[in-house]
């Protein structure tokens, strides 16, 4: 999923796809708290969510408010696990095959708005995320179920779905072919479910206010003033509200640093992120938490000029990663050469040191692909190229730096158009764009997660890659149960990307923060939804 400001530096350790043997959710508990004190939350978003429909999302900012207000069938507990009972289903049981699932929801589960919540709700939901009429972009997360991508290619029919409610209580899920990490999927957000009846009634208005709303996880949006703030409140109809201690969360959308740092230096903000020169004014007080993301310039692959694979090369080999990670970000990233972020699993290791590094920088080699380029396209001048970039400090502060590499090494002058990132977001699908600064966090713990998104015609592939070979080794991989010939696939799929240059990568993130103390229970995933609140309190 995308992300505005994150950074990495732990390797990640925790995975969101195994099943854990720890507590149970009933017995988690944040621990007593002050009744005195007031269990209020003031946190801040660098940007408006642009969709909070669960089967129409995709970033990370729109993740963490459903995160808050939705629950699936699971729950990644606070140690990164999966176990029975953390979420709406009480347990579950797996075929001897591993090819049907079938989940016993809890009794009791109630929307907010009061109506039971039901295994028809998840079956309309999941076949909603995969209807060709939702236009879904995270519609592939649900590929690993049988027939799911068929009907979302219109070669099959809903009921063809391997989704199926045998009764109010009971879903039953068929797989095309055994996917360890599937549990873990069922907690990603187009996987959590929408009250059917609901849905039908406001139509099209769905989530365009909190009025047009229900949820099911630990809080409910009370206010949204679009470009201002938004305000949570608790849930008193979720089946877990006794470990919820906060009462309310409130998020203003802040773009600028400066205001963040002094309204966090005056009490008004309990926990900000920070990078570049407020790592220095922070300096004993900077947090880090582990993180899966890469960062990584979208070079429109159907534009004129980018289209041609040796002037993607050059703006690639142009950049100085290291001077940008050490000297601009200095917040524990680290150069990318990869698509595969640090710390994602491989065959036996990390997949990232199993791999290594796929490219280097190389000024000298940058200018020559360019001018062999620009003879391939017949011009002896670039037209004018612009970056699309986000409009927080921090990312005009990154296409700024960038801008000065491409002048610096490639002697071309590049616009930079700072916009909202809704707006961004939009440009990317339509691929109205050169080039646009993008990044992935991941959606589970699996190198998967940052291959399949560029198959061709792919959800979520905004750089218009195609190459029949990579979705030859994308598909044979997702199809194998062959676990070494799997791994195998996607480090070759891997190396045709990176040598195709359809993006370039820039850095690997880290996420670096500071706190208050008094704010405790504060859970941060290294994969998924980045920040989980539900066990957060206030101690004075």
């Amino acid at each position: 999923m995308r992300f505005v400001t994150r950074t990495l530096i732990a390797i990640l350790v925790l995975s969101i796809l195994l099943t854990g043997c720890g507590k149970s959710a009933k017995d988690i508990s944040t621990t007593n708290t002050n009744s005195n004190v007031k269990q209020v939350l003031h946190l801040s978003l660098a940007n408006d969510p642009p969709m909070l429909d669960p089967q129409r999302a995709t970033d990370m900012t729109s993740f963490k408010i459903l995160n808050a207000v939705l629950e699936g069938l699971v729950r990644i507990d606070k140690d990164g696990k999966v176990e029975n009972g953390s979420g709406l289903a009480k347990d579950w049981t797996i075929s001897p095959d591993k090819l049907i699932y079938t989940f016993h929801l809890k009794d009791n589960i109630k929307w907010s708005d009061g109506n039971p919540i039901t295994a028809q709700d998840f079956e309309y939901s999941w076949k909603r995320a995969l209807d060709p009429k939702t236009a879904s972009e995270y519609a592939y997360i649900l590929y690993p179920i049988k027939n799911a991508e068929k009907y979302n290619s219109g070669k099959a029919s809903a009921d063809d779905v391997g989704v199926k409610a045998l009764d109010s209580k009971t879903l039953q899920v068929t797989l095309e072919m055994p996917t360890p990490y599937f549990l873990g999927l069922t907690s990603f957000i187009t996987y959590l479910p929408v009250e059917k009846s609901f849905v039908e009634k406001v139509g099209d208005k769905l989530a365009s206010s909190p009025d047009n709303m229900v949820f099911s996880g630990p809080f409910k949006l009370k206010e949204w003033n679009h470009e201002q703030n938004l305000t949570l409140v608790k849930n008193e109809n979720y089946w877990d509200k006794n470990n919820v201690k906060l009462s309310e969360i409130d998020l203003d959308i802040v773009k600028d640093l400066n205001t963040l740092a002094q309204n966090y230096d005056t009490g008004k903000y309990d926990e900000i992120g920070v990078t570049g020169d407020y790592i220095d004014k922070y300096k004993g007080q900077v947090k880090y938490a582990p993180n899966g993301e890469v960062y990584f310039v979208a070079l429109n692959n159907t534009n004129p000029i980018f289209k041609n694979a040796n002037i993607r090369r050059a703006f690639s080999l142009a950049i100085n990663r290291k001077e940008l990670a050490d000297n601009v970000l200095k917040d524990g990233s680290s150069p990318a050469y990869g698509i595969v972020p640090k710390g994602i699993p491989g065959e036996k290791d990390e997949y990232r040191k199993e791999v290594g590094d796929l490219f280097s920088e190389d000024t000298n080699k940058a200018k020559e692909l360019l001018n062999e380029g620009m003879k391939e396209l017949n011009i002896t001048k670039l037209p004018k190229i612009t970056l699309l970039a986000s409009d927080s400090d921090s990312g005009k502060k990154l296409a700024q730096a960038l801008q000065e590499f491409w002048k610096k090494n490639l002697g071309v002058d590049v616009e930079i158009q700072s916009m909202a990132f809704k707006v961004r977001l939009q440009r990317l699908k339509n691929k109205q764009y050169d080039m646009a600064i993008d990044d992935w966090i991941a959606d589970y713990n699996d190198p998967m997660t940052f291959l399949d998104m560029w198959v061709t015609n792919g959800g979520n592939n905004d750089s218009g890659f195609s190459d029949p070979e990579y979705d030859k080794l994308i598909n044979e991989a997702k199809s194998t149960p062959d676990a070494k010939l799997r791994m195998d696939d996607m480090k070759k799929a891997e190396k045709i990307f990176i040598d195709a240059m359809s993006v370039a990568p820039i850095y690997y993130s880290s996420t670096s923060y500071v706190q208050k103390d008094y704010v405790k229970g504060y859970v941060r995933h290294p994969v998924g939804v980045s920040d989980e609140w539900k066990w957060v309190y206030i101690e004075k």
